[in-house]
Order: structure tokens, then sequence, then C-alpha cells
């Protein structure tokens, strides 16, 4: 049985970046201040695609095709210190 992860992958992805574009917004002076109802969703979405995830395998070298070139993560703090 063949299985496509694309949804799986594209909802992993989306729900980091919007918890890391939330955390870096609540980025005050080196302290992170958020409710943590806010960033909720986020975090249901990454466990539940994990969970997924680890529990799924293939058997065989023909394991994920590679992501698209428009593929993005953002980046957690991307302030570089001086």
């Amino acid at each position: 049985m063949e299985v496509n992860f694309d949804g799986l992958r594209k909802r992993l992805i989306a729900d980091y970046n919007s918890l890391v574009k939330k955390l870096n917004r609540a980025n005050k002076e080196g302290e992170i201040s958020i409710d943590p109802f806010d960033i909720d969703l986020e975090l249901d979405g990454l466990r539940s695609a994990l969970v997924t995830l680890a529990f799924t395998y293939q058997n065989g070298e023909d394991g994920f095709n590679q992501l698209d070139d428009n593929t993005h993560f953002e980046e957690f703090n991307p302030i570089v210190e001086e």
C-alpha cells in the first residue's frame, strides 16, 4: 500500500511556521510572553502530525520524495547577537 505524505508534511510546515511567527512577535527584549491559548492550535497540529509520522513506516529505499523548492521554514529568534 502506498501512502501520500504531502498533506502531513505541508501541515507540519504550516503549523511550525505559524508557531515560530507568533513566538517571534511575542519576543520582547529576550523574553517571550504569550498566552498558551494563542499557540494551542499549532501545538495540537504538530503533535497530531508527529504521532502519525512516528507510527508510519515504509519498507525499502524509496521513502519520501523531495519537497518543493518553495518549502520555507521560519527561523526562531533570527536576531543575530553582536
